[in-house]
């Protein structure tokens, strides 16, 4: 009877004549496992069959990844029937001196990191002449291939680092280093959770595994460029300052889509992000860790300040708390009206009023109404304007209770080379306190050339702007006032929700 002699690792039936217990092709690959190429790059990530025989309680299916610290496979636990990971180190190493002292030794003090942002170890150990981790699977995408899909938006690059904060933050209390904190580890599953992969295992696996660069779009990306610059000096000890270093290049990465390689610009510059965040990136990049943030917990709150109610509301709440319309008719491709008021989600910044009729809190267009003005007619609280007429006003021709005028200004104060209200300086002055160079007011000696100057009209233009403050002063009043009074109302709708979601929760 014939004797069926079968592949101890991929199960094929093996030649008549084969004195092995493998395959050719599974022969191949062990080969491949047992070669120790030193230089950067040379670990060959192992064929899935490959792995069968040294792993029997797993079904691995797929390779998912491979760099100088390993290879991460896609499994299955048979007796739990539950996806894992399985992360192989490169087979040299076994053979470093003491390797398996400190594989021990660091190794346990990751398995007990317990953190809902770190992916957790389930098992660790040597098979034949692998070292592996079993992980947590985590199905979703890295925040490299995120980065390489699509760019993400300020809020919600924002909105990711308190998550990674705290994760860092908990590995740190439980004296863990990260050591290689770059968006390839930081994970997010489908629901946008954050989970941070390889903790500490830069110091596990040493000078063994050289990162292999990645590059896109012609640029140079990798390990080399989050490393805080103590780790290239030799003698300095590198403490969890190192990760704050990182965390900053992954906070400029994230905002901008590009690394923050020599004189770098300031994230606002870049892209429409809050200009507060360039004190954080600044910060977090110190070359001198003594000048650094201390700690994760003092990056983390100031970006918590940053973003404020928005990042504790979802975006559809966050969007009601802004206001925003434009016309679609435009002239000279401005719209005909604009009104802006409130914070944009997206960005952290002050909605800007633009048009050829502006409304808002700080408006710029041909007629501006606003708590602050900008335009050729200008009305608001200040303002500013060819034509200005406010509280505070400033313009060619000001009109206000403290008026600054290029020509012509009237108000209870008024500086103009011709100047009228109750205290008026200028070169032509008129009012119950003036000074100028030529000047007529009730309490002092009038000038002829100012009398000749301001008796023909000046009296009953007085009596029409007077007449005329009482009609329009207060439309102009309210209209100036009114995004204060939308931004009252934005403010308690909003804590309104935020007092609903606390009680939901």
């Amino acid at each position: 009877m014939k004797t069926v002699r079968i592949c101890e690792s991929c199960q094929a039936e093996l030649p008549i004549d084969s004195k092995q217990n493998l395959c050719p092709k599974c022969l191949q690959v062990a080969a491949t496992i047992q070669a120790s190429p030193h230089q950067a790059g040379g670990f060959t990530s192992p064929h899935p069959d490959a792995l069968r025989s040294l792993f029997p309680q797993l079904e691995i299916t797929e390779l998912l990844g491979h760099g100088g610290m390993g290879a991460v496979y896609k499994a299955r636990q048979r007796g739990l029937n539950r996806f894992v990971a399985l992360k192989i180190l490169p087979p040299q190493i076994s053979r470093v001196p003491g390797f398996a002292e400190r594989f021990a030794r660091e190794a346990q003090a990751l398995a007990r990191l317990s953190h809902p942002n770190i992916v957790t170890v389930i098992d660790l150990g040597q098979s034949g002449s692998l070292y592996y981790f079993l992980m947590e699977f985590v199905d979703g995408l890295n925040l490299r291939q995120m980065l390489q899909s699509r760019p993400l938006a300020p809020r919600d690059a924002v909105g990711l680092m308190p998550q990674i904060c705290d994760a860092l933050e908990y590995a740190h209390g439980e004296g863990v280093i990260h050591r290689d904190l770059k968006p390839e580890n930081i994970l997010l599953d489908g629901k946008g959770r954050v989970k941070i992969a390889d903790f500490g295992l830069s110091k596990l696996v040493g000078p063994a595994a050289p990162e292999v660069p990645l590059t896109q779009s012609s640029q140079v990306m990798g390990t080399l460029h989050y490393i805080a610059p103590e780790q290239f000096e030799k003698g300095q000890p590198v403490d969890h300052r190192a990760d704050i270093y990182a965390l900053g290049v992954v906070l400029y990465e994230m905002l901008t889509g590009e690394l923050p390689l020599g004189h770098f610009e300031l994230p606002s510059t870049r892209a429409a992000v809050d200009s507060r965040l360039d004190e954080v990136v600044l910060h977090a990049l110190e070359k001198n860790p003594l000048r650094r943030y201390q700690q994760v917990s003092e990056l983390r709150l100031q970006l918590e300040a940053i973003a404020g109610v928005t990042s504790k509301l979802s975006p559809e709440a966050s969007r009601k708390l802004s206001y925003e319309y434009r016309s679609k008719a435009t002239l000279f491709g401005l719209p005909l009206l604009h009104m802006a008021i409130g914070v944009n989600p997206a960005t952290g910044r002050q909605r800007r009023a633009k048009g050829i009729i502006a409304l808002g809190s700080a408006p710029w267009g041909v007629i501006a109404f606003g708590d602050f003005a900008v335009g050729v007619v200008a009305c608001g609280i200040v303002s500013c304007g060819v034509v200005s007429i406010s509280v505070v006003s400033a313009g060619v021709v000001a009109l206000g209770s403290a008026a600054v005028g290029l020509w012509f200004a009237v108000g209870g104060v008024a500086v103009a080379p011709v100047a009228m209200g109750g205290a008026a300086f200028g070169y032509y002055a008129s009012g119950a306190v003036a000074a100028g160079m030529h000047a007529i007011s009730s309490g002092s000696v009038t000038d002829p050339l100012a009398g000749k100057f301001f008796g023909p009209w000046s009296e009953k233009f007085m009596r029409r702007v007077f007449l005329g403050s009482f009609i329009c002063m207060p439309l102009f009043m309210v209209l100036g006032m009114a995004p204060l009074l939308m931004k009252k109302i934005s403010e308690r709708h909003s804590k309104r929700m935020i007092t609903k979601a606390g009680d939901d929760a």
